[in-house]
């Protein structure tokens, strides 16, 4: 029994040294700021677009987007893998330059896929940005590229990433900047990338980033051992994505410390 015991003392001290978070303090700078997801868009003002990047800098909101690389190897700021659903062509940003992609349109609009470097001189430190770094299996250029641009940038942002490798590679370049993994309900898959997935629901990849804070679907907060444990040790979590006041109410009952959100602006009255 003395050896069993042992066994699984070790084995849970093994588990907390892996998933043990950064202790960076700049985490509390931009924890109970909320979020708009992909800017504050509507459905006349498309997603990850300067329009919708404007309006949230207007309400004082953060923002939250993501970033690819083009062609031609600029930083882009569009969330699918591919163009489909928000331009309705096939291919993805790595398919075009920089400069085909800003004049293909957006949802119908007159909203082109911008440059992060120009959504950075948009807002210009007077709203926090929470940057996502997206990543397909093969690439590994976006995070150092997007380090290396905000390393000049003076306002206040973080980053995060599903992929814990893409944080760590932002990390080499950038390791002052505070980091978070997202995570979600990884156990309902079940083909070959099964063990994989635990791992990640887990958070047992951490030690690849060491995140300061952890972004969790909203729904999987309550009952969820990476939760908890994220929370016990320190680290900041936040909810996405949060779709009305009362999922936003909910979010903070169950223990988040702030929220991504779409779809109805924090505050306002629905009309």
């Amino acid at each position: 029994m003395l050896i069993l015991f042992l066994i699984i003392l070790i084995l849970v001290g093994l588990y907390l040294l892996l998933i043990f978070p950064s202790r960076n303090k700049r985490i509390n700078e931009f924890v109970g700021v909320r979020y708009a997801h992909r800017g504050l868009h509507d459905d006349k003002i498309p997603e990850n677009s300067m329009a919708a990047f404007e309006r949230a800098v207007e309400k004082g909101f953060g923002i939250e987007l993501d970033v690819r690389l083009s062609k031609d190897g600029e930083l882009v700021v569009f969330h699918d893998d591919n163009l489909e659903r928000m331009i309705g062509c096939r291919g993805s940003t790595t398919d075009f330059t920089a400069k085909e992609l800003s004049e293909m349109k957006l949802n119908g609009t007159d909203q082109g896929v911008p440059l992060l470097s120009d959504v950075l001189q948009l807002v210009d430190g007077q709203v926090p940005l929470l940057i996502e770094i997206k990543e397909l299996a093969t690439e590994k250029e976006v995070a150092p590229a997007a380090a290396m641009m905000l390393r000049s940038y003076r306002g206040p942002y973080i980053v995060e990433s599903f992929n814990p490798l893409s944080l760590g590679r932002f990390a080499k370049v950038n390791s002052k900047v505070p980091r978070g993994i997202l995570s979600q309900g990884y156990l309902k898959h079940a083909d070959y990338r099964a063990p994989l997935y635990f791992m990640l629901q887990f958070l047992l990849l951490n030690r690849l980033c060491r995140p300061s804070f952890v972004a969790f679907h909203k729904n999987h907060a309550k009952k969820n051992l990476s939760f908890i444990l994220a929370r016990l040790m320190g680290a900041a979590t936040f909810a996405w994505t949060v779709k009305s006041e009362e999922e936003e109410k909910k979010a903070f009952r169950d223990g988040f410390d702030t929220v991504i959100f779409e779809g109805y602006v924090p505050g306002e009255k629905a009309e």
